[in-house]
């Protein structure tokens, strides 16, 4: 097994060689992040500044819906949030599964946790249709594909059985963290602490590109095809139009998910398995191996974030 990898590894650094740097912008808990007391006005506002942002700059993106949120508390649905997502679609932008209520694979048994992707797909299916789209992505919560080889096997079945392609990350973020903070120094109407945490947020995600580019020339010996998680929150919808300019001033260019998971870097297995909820980077790096510091330098929040997050 591992010579066959070390075989690939080769293969993927030397037809790749020279290749531009790409990214797909993926975006976790459509239709907006379920912290915070959104009303309606603030969650079309969320909505309408990530389409607006992306349309501006012509970013092709994709959003992973959890469909819970589509229904109100007698589990019918609701037409302004699906509105919201029929928005989005109507934009050019896609749309993924990302299951029903966003349960822990880790915890929830194959037979719920495989009921619960059903269940969530059944409103995408019908908006996907309507742009003559059909499903196709799903995103595992947490990140979490399984704790043991059967665990993963068993799952993986499922999706492709059922027509789904994993949509994987390579550029793993806490962004989640500042998202919370924000909302929390907004609720405060406290302005310096919001512009602090916007200022230090986006020096984090510059430092998280590039970790993760140097962590694949480490793997690969280039630069592979990227894809960013991030969350449908107030603070991404504010300043999405930065995160796209960081992006571009480290020298990538916006594909979509389809164009990005060509880079033969994606066919690689990942052999090892456990509780962790991490890049794919991070898992090649473990199936080949590659342990100690080549794992280390993550950038992480600041600690003020991180007790926020906590509170």
């Amino acid at each position: 097994m591992r010579s066959r990898l070390l075989l690939l590894l080769i293969f993927v650094s030397v037809i790749a060689f020279g290749q531009k740097k790409h990214v797909c912008i993926s975006i976790d808990d459509l239709p907006v992040v379920d912290y915070g007391p959104y009303d309606t006005v603030v969650q079309q506002r969320i909505m309408d500044n990530l389409i607006v942002s992306l349309k501006k700059n012509k970013v092709p993106a994709i959003g992973f819906v959890n469909e819970n949120k589509l229904y109100n508390y007698v589990n019918k649905p609701m037409s302004f949030q699906i509105h919201l997502l029929d928005k989005w679609l109507g934009n050019g932008l896609m749309l993924g599964n990302h299951t029903f209520s966003h349960p822990d694979y880790n915890t929830e048994s194959f037979k719920a946790f495989s009921h619960d992707i059903l269940k969530g797909e059944i409103i995408s299916k019908e908006l996907l249709k309507k742009y003559g789209q059909k499903k196709k992505y799903f995103r595992h919560p947490y990140l979490h594909v399984g704790t043991t080889k059967a665990r993963a096997d068993s799952l993986a079945s499922f999706l492709t059985e059922h027509g789904y392609t994993t949509a994987p990350i390579t550029i793993d973020s806490e962004d989640y963290a500042f998202a919370y903070a924000y909302y929390k120094a907004k609720q405060k109407k406290d302005a310096a602490l919001m512009k602090k945490i916007v200022s230090d947020y986006l020096v984090y995600i510059d430092q998280d590109i590039k970790h993760f580019e140097k962590e694949s020339v480490g793997l690969f010996g280039r630069t592979m095809n990227q894809v960013i998680l991030l969350h449908a929150s107030m603070l991404n919808s504010e300043y999405m139009n930065d995160i796209i300019a960081i992006f571009r001033k480290n020298g990538y260019d916006f594909q979509p998910i389809d164009k990005v998971l060509k880079d033969p870097a994606y066919k690689i297995p990942v052999t090892v398995y456990g509780t962790f909820g991490s890049s794919w980077l991070d898992r090649w790096a473990l199936s080949l191996n590659k342990r100690g510091d080549f794992l280390m330098g993550a950038p992480e929040p600041p600690e003020y974030v991180k007790r926020m997050l906590n509170e």
